[in-house]
Order: C-alpha cells, then structure tokens, then sequence
C-alpha cells in the first residue's frame, strides 16, 4: 500500500512539475515575443537619461533643482518622442491583457510603461511616478507636492487595454480641489500660473464645456450638488452656482451646450484669471479688465488732483466737468463689463445682500474711492459720495462748491425709498435745499443738473399725495398722516413752487384729470 502511494505522488509531482514547467515555457516564450517588440537600445536611452539626472541633481540646490526639472522634462518628452516613433508599429491587438502586463513588467526596467490611447493606439511613456521620484529629494517644497499630486492622479488612472479614455467627473473634482489646495499655500509658487491654467482646464472639463457634446445634464447635477456641500469655499463653487443660475433644470432638453460652453467659458475667462485669489482674499470680486479700469481710474484721478494745484476757478470747473464725463465712461464700461456678477455675487443663500462680503469689497474700493450700492436688481458700482467734493472744493467756484456738498449729501437709492414712505422730511429736507440753490445761483453753469435733481426730488415728494388715500380723507373731511405732512410743508415753505403744487391739487383733487394736471406742473 505505501509503494502504490509513493508511486501515485511521485506520478502528482512529475505532472505538476510539468505542468508548472510548460507554463514556465509558455510564459518565457510570450515573454521573448514581447521582448522582441521593443528596441533595447532605444529604451535604454531613457534609463541613461535618468542616471545623468540623478548625477546632475546631486551637485544642484533647491532652486536649481526646479529649473532642472523642467528641462529635464523636455530632453524626456524628446527621447520619449524618439522611442515612439520607433515603436510606431505597436498596437492594442499585439496584446493580451497577460502580454499586456509582460510589457509592463519588461518596461518598467526602464522606467517606462504602455499607454492605451484609442482606436488601438499604444504609446510608450514615463512611470506615473517616475518625475515624483526622481526629484522629490532635490527640489523645493512646491515642486515636490506638484509631483506628487501628478504622481499620484496617474496612479489613479487605468492605462490598460481595458480602460476607458475619460475619468469620472468626481476624480476631475478631486484635481480641481488638489490645484486650488496648492495654488492657495504657495501663492508665489514658480509654477502658480501653469498650475492655474491647468485648474481652469479641469473646470472646463468638470463642467461639460464642449459645444459638440450633449452631458447628462441630470446625473451631473448630482455631482455638482455634491461638489458645492462638500467645498462650500472653493471658488469653484461659485462657477458651479452660476453655471446652474444659467441652465435649465426643470427641462434638461431645452439647454443648448453651444451657448452654456460660450457664456461659462466668458465666465471663468473673466473671473478666474491668474492672479484671481489674491484679489479674492483682498475682498475684491471685480473681473481682469475691470481691475485694469480701475487702475486708469486711479490714475487719472491722481493727474487730476495734480493739475488742480495751479488751476483757476474757472480751469477747476471746467476740469470737474471733464474729469466727470472721463469718469462716467470708465464706470459704464466696469458695470456692464461685470453686470452677472454685480446681480448675484453679493446676495447669500437666502438671497439677501451678503453683508460681510459687500464690506469686504467696498473697503477694498475705497482705495479708489469708489462702492458698490444696492439698487433694484443687483448692485452697481459708483463713486463715493463725497467723491468729487473732496477733491474740488478748495479750487472750484462757490457755486461748483455747493453743488458738489450738495450732491454729497444725497440720499442712497434704498435710503431714498425708504425716506419717501417713511422718513418724508428727509425728503423734504433734500427738496428744499435744491431749491435754495436754484434761487441763490440761477445763472450757475451747473444749473440744468440741479434742476434734474430737483425735479426728481419735487416728483417723489409730490407722488404720494395722489393716493387714493389722500383723497378719501379729503371727501371725507378727515386728515391722515400724510396730509398733515403736506399741510406742514405748506406752512414751513409759504413761497416755495412745491407749495403751490400742493395747494393746486388741495383745492382741485375732485377734478378728474387732477393727475395729469399735477404732472404737467412737476414738468
């Protein structure tokens, strides 16, 4: 019994040693056929390149060692370029997944690895790790974590045969996050601005932004979504908001990708320029050409106080004039250069103005004297109040003087409308000091603007007292609120033009036409 069982083990290990054998064979023959596919000589250029980098960085400092880098990176791409032209007969259909990683195997020697392009395209490139490894001892700090977040995407990626060219949205996410990481602790970085157009690339990417191709509007919005709860600061985020601001999520077949690529690409073109985070830290939203304007603002306003010092009165007037229509241009072309962003940046997610962010930008602003106000829809930028006084009124005339106090003094748009329902005797105030002026300089070069703002005044003080509220009181012979106001200004300003508008439609509200009778007189 134990001679048949010695027999039969002896007869398992002869046939699992043959086995093990011609596979052994097997796989030593797919070797060499791979082998053979390869020129060694012109792999081995590579391997020789290498050994010359790690001598050379060895007698480098750090700074040095970056500058290397990136010369190494071009002799590389070079040999590389050599190497496939060369191997311009490789393709996917000499491979097996087995001879596939046979290749890699052999190449990796090298430091070298196959890539599946497509249509059966293979190329022959550098280990996902090689330049991590290389020069992680040699360069400084920022170059190191650049190579290593390449190194490790490329590791990420699957190069194979099998793979698919794309990766998936929350991976370009992920490289999103990574560049704008590095770009935020090494803002002086060498590779700052290449690492930004890179991010910029990768956002367009993130975003769909190909007009010949139609995304999965609904299964990307999940993405998106996640994106912004999970990096609730990432400018990003902001891109994303108004990406969604502009497509159309109640029904995805209505969006034409043509025109979201166009308006998004003007969008990050705009907004995310190299040199944008510094801006943002500073509380400055404005877009690259705005931030030009306001430089050419700046400056002509300093050449302006200059030219002041040695002018008349009569030059300073005519200066205010000018400097005003120059201005005006200037502030025209920045709020419709950056009218999205003016209507949505600066409101929260309830849809209130941030305030903190409106304080930020404005003290920024400040700097050249200039804000941003809340008007109807949005915000628009203007000069400060006081702007043209404090630089005019030591040189102008006295007429020029008042106007310009006078103009300073103006109520803001949202206080405006507040004052006219709620605080009336701002108004009021507002409407009487325009009239003085009119009297005490009624040949003023200046007179047809104070007459506009007058009249505007003159109109929405007079509104109200053509509400159906006012004239029920009067049929009634009761008094309101507002009736007592209007009857107190009458008293208060006897000889003033608005008085006897007020005293018209006292005694003529029972006219049917009364309204357009009262606003023939505001005219």
């Amino acid at each position: 019994m134990k001679k048949i069982l010695l027999i039969l083990f002896t007869i398992v290990i002869f046939v699992v040693g043959s086995v093990l054998a011609y596979k052994k064979i097997s796989y030593n023959k797919k070797e060499q056929e791979i082998i053979q596919l390869f020129n060694k000589e012109s792999l081995e250029s590579f391997s020789k390149n290498k050994d010359e980098i790690l001598e050379k960085l060895k007698t480098l400092d750090k700074e040095e060692a970056n500058e290397f880098y990136k010369k190494s990176h071009e002799i590389n791409d070079i040999i590389l370029e050599k190497i496939n032209r060369e191997h311009d007969n490789l393709s996917a259909k000499n491979f097996t997944d087995e001879k596939w990683d046979i290749a890699n195997k052999f190449l990796n020697k090298y430091d070298l690895e196959l890539f599946y392009i497509e249509n059966d395209e293979v190329i022959i490139g550098e280990c996902s790790d090689f330049y991590y490894k290389t020069f992680k001892d040699y360069v400084t700090e920022d170059y190191k974590e650049f190579l290593k977040i390449i190194s490790d995407e490329n590791m990420r990626v699957d190069h194979s045969i099998n793979s698919s060219m794309s990766i998936s949205l929350e991976e370009v996410a992920n490289r999103i996050i990574a560049r704008e990481n590095f770009l935020e602790k090494y803002p002086n970085s060498k590779l700052s601005e290449y690492i930004h157009d890179l991010c910029n690339e990768y956002r367009r990417d993130y975003l769909y932004l190909y007009p010949d191709l139609v995304p999965d509007y609904k299964e990307n919005l999940k993405e998106y979504k996640r994106f912004q709860e999970k990096y609730p600061n990432s400018p990003t985020t902001e891109l994303i908001g108004y990406y969604l601001m502009e497509l159309n999520t109640d029904n995805f077949e209505d969006n034409d990708n043509e025109a979201l690529t166009r308006i998004i690409d003007e969008y990050i073109n705009k907004y995310f320029y190299y040199g944008y985070l510094k801006e943002r830290e500073k509380g400055n939203y404005f877009s690259y050409d705005s931030n030009k304007l306001f430089e050419e603002f700046k400056m002509i306003k300093e050449e302006t106080s200059e030219v002041l010092k040695n002018s008349t009165q009569e030059e300073a007037n005519k200066m205010y004039k000018d400097y005003l229509e120059d201005n005006n241009k200037i502030l025209e072309k920045i709020n419709e250069n950056d009218y999205t962003m003016l209507d949505w940046v600066f409101y929260n997610e309830e849809g209130y103005p941030d305030k903190e962010m409106i304080k930020k930008q404005n003290e920024y602003l400040n700097n050249y004297g200039l804000e941003v106000v809340e008007i109807e829809e949005g915000f628009m930028l203007t000069e400060k109040k006081d702007f043209y006084y404090n630089i005019f009124k030591n040189y102008v005339s006295d007429d020029y003087r008042e106007f310009l106090k006078l103009d300073s003094e103006n109520i803001d748009y949202f206080g405006y409308i507040d004052s006219v329902y709620e605080h009336p005797e701002i108004l009021e105030n507002e409407l009487i000091n325009w009239e003085n002026f009119l009297k005490k300089y009624p040949d003023s070069e200046l007179k047809s603007q104070a007459n506009s703002i007058y009249s505007d005044y003159q109109y929405d003080y007079i509104n109200p007292l053509l509400s159906d509220s006012i004239k029920e009181a009067l049929e009634n012979g009761k008094t309101n609120e507002l009736l007592k106001q209007y009857n107190n200004f009458i008293k208060k300003y006897p000889n003033s033009p608005t008085t006897e508008i007020i005293k018209y439609y006292l005694e003529n509200y029972r006219e049917e036409d009364i309204r357009e009778l009262i606003l023939k007189k505001l005219d």
